[in-house]
Formats: structure tokens, C-alpha cells, sequence
């Protein structure tokens, strides 16, 4: 038994070397800084032998905490997954884009890390169901969002 579990875990040990391996080298880059020592903008590019990407971004307050971080497309456009922090480091906002539209789940936070208001987006418009929240995290409304899109039929 003792030398499956070794086995287990040097598979597993390899699986994920390669895996990390397998992913692009990012070169941070620096674009705007608060001072010497404090960036305010960092870049994060892919590089190949062809081309340069920017496929990530930060965005720090001036004291150095994390204002936002995201995902880019090849063409710099909004994708995936995007976060924003109040000053303090508390989560202030979730979203997820696609090609720089809105798509998929939307999360807004009260400074003390309560949820605001949570949704979906569909081609950056709201869709479903959203809830909207009190401070105390009771419900204040529930409202349904059809995106216009999908209220024109196709020809």
C-alpha cells in the first residue's frame, strides 16, 4: 500500500510540473508608478518569438494595496475574470468578461465584505435574476432582467 501512495504522489507530482511548464512565461512590466519603489500599473505580457501580449493587469492604491486585477485578450479587451478592492483589501467587486463584454456572474460587496448585489450578465447586458442586499445582509429586492438582445427574434 505504502508504495502505491508513493507512486500516487510522484504521478501527481509530475502531472503538475508539467502542467505548470506547459503555461506561458509572463513578463512583468511596470507601466506607471506612484514612486521609485511603488508601481501603480504592472503589465503582465506574454512573449514568443513573434510578439508581445498583454494578457493581465494590476492596478495598485498608492500605499501599495491591490486596486484591481484582470484578464486581457489578445486584442486588450476585458477577459475572464475581474477583481476590485476597496483601500482596505476587502473584495469589492467580481465580474467576468468575454472579449470585453460583461458575460457570466457579476458580485458587488459592502466595504465590510457583505454582499451588495449579485447577478448575471449576458453579451453586457443584465440577465436573470439579480439580488440586490442591505447592509445586514437581508434582501432589499429581487428583479428580473431580460437582455434586449434575446427580445428580437431571428430572421
Amino acid at each position: 500500500i505504502f508504495g502505491r501512495m508513493k507512486l500516487r504522489s510522484q504521478l501527481t507530482l509530475l502531472i503538475t510540473l508539467f502542467l505548470v511548464s506547459c503555461e506561458p512565461d509572463l513578463e512583468r512590466i511596470v507601466e506607471l508608478s506612484w514612486n521609485d519603489e511603488q508601481p501603480k500599473l504592472v503589465g503582465y505580457y506574454s512573449v514568443t518569438e513573434s510578439e508581445n501580449v498583454k494578457v493581465k493587469e494590476e492596478k495598485f492604491y498608492e500605499d501599495g494595496q491591490l486596486e484591481y486585477i484582470g484578464g486581457l485578450d489578445s486584442e486588450g479587451l476585458r477577459h475572464e475574470v475581474w477583481k476590485y478592492y476597496y483601500p482596505n483589501g476587502q473584495l469589492w467587486s467580481l465580474g467576468e468578461y468575454e472579449h470585453g463584454l460583461m458575460e457570466g456572474k457579476k458580485e458587488v460587496y459592502w466595504p465590510d465584505g457583505t454582499m451588495r448585489y449579485q447577478g448575471q450578465f449576458t453579451q453586457d447586458e443584465k440577465s436573470g435574476t439579480w439580488i440586490f442586499y442591505n447592509v445586514d445582509g437581508t434582501i432589499l429586492e429581487e428583479r428580473e432582467f431580460t437582455p434586449k438582445a434575446s427580445d428580437n427574434p431571428k430572421n
